[in-house]
């Protein structure tokens, strides 16, 4: 091989050499480039998808303020502002999903930060009823007293709370903004049971309520019943929760509604929002 042909092959080699790198810069380019495509994509289906949670969300706002002003006594699932939930329904490129729920059927820990009687006694029969001693019950009052208006639950499994005890004192408390009663309607059976002191009398308050689809002042009398104290019919604070699938992209919102005024004045406002993996766990679930 002469020094000629040393040299051709050389070129050869820088030649290869220089194509191949130049193929790794365009599968490189192509890559980003689809990678882009693909954020794009998916930044905007969850535009989108956002979008749709925003719009079921406030079909629900209208379906609660029109409720308030025609049937302001009483608030029932059976209503038509139960009647907005969605499971699954189809839309333009993907799903959608609303659950939508009454947010005071359980006793509002806030209602401890005024210090009532009814409100520590009722707090006390709660803790009694899940198994709390009495000093976690006097621990737990102070720690909402002191750090209140708590607005999320899972920092009470933070005070030397059993896990297990504290999963069934979620079931009976809540944490909403402001004074909040009761309602009798929206309450399950075990809180009736703390409510009444009684399970037998739960149980037939439970069946009157599913046979006519809510409870009424008569139906207590009835049953020779007096109202507990801090407990109503109706009720000021809901739940609603959203989720939009377009595509392969998930949104998912979750408001706390809270009704204000009366009359033509009355209006549904959002007083807290939660998004994604941030919906905390009092949220209603879909599909119930």
């Amino acid at each position: 091989m002469t020094p000629h042909d040393d040299e051709q092959g050389m070129i050869l080699v820088n030649v290869l050499m220089i194509v191949a790198i130049a193929a790794g810069l365009v599968l490189l380019m192509i890559n980003r480039e689809e990678l882009g495509l693909d954020r794009a994509l998916r930044l905007r289906e969850a535009s989108r998808a956002m979008a749709v949670a925003r719009g079921g969300e406030l079909s629900a706002l209208v379906a609660l303020r029109r409720d308030a002003e025609t049937a302001p006594d009483a608030d029932y699932r059976a209503e038509a502002w139960g009647k907005v939930a969605e499971d699954g329904v189809a839309i333009a490129g993907g799903t959608f999903d609303l659950a939508i729920a009454d947010a005071e059927g359980r006793f509002n820990l806030n209602m401890l930060r005024s210090g009532e009687a009814g409100a520590v006694i009722r707090f006390t029969d709660i803790g009694h009823q899940v198994g709390l001693s009495d000093d976690q019950i006097v621990k737990l009052t102070q720690l909402v007293r002191l750090t209140g208006p708590v607005t999320d639950l899972r920092p009470l499994r933070f005070v030397g709370v059993d896990p297990k005890v504290a999963a069934q004192l979620e079931r009976l408390v809540t944490a909403l903004p402001g004074s909040t009663s009761i309602n009798l309607n929206a309450a399950d059976p075990e809180m009736l049971a703390v409510l009444f002191h009684d399970p037998m009398v739960a149980e037939r308050l439970v069946k009157t309520r599913e046979r006519q689809g809510f409870l009424t002042p008569k139906d207590l009398t009835d049953n020779q019943l007096e109202q507990p104290v801090g407990t109503s019919f109706k009720s000021s604070t809901f739940w609603v929760r959203t989720r939009a699938t377009i595509g392969t992209t998930s949104q998912q919102l979750a408001t706390l509604v809270q009704r204000r005024g009366k009359g033509e004045e009355v209006e549904a406002v959002p007083v807290a929002r939660w998004r994604n993996a941030a919906v905390p766990p009092g949220a209603p679930a879909f599909g119930s």
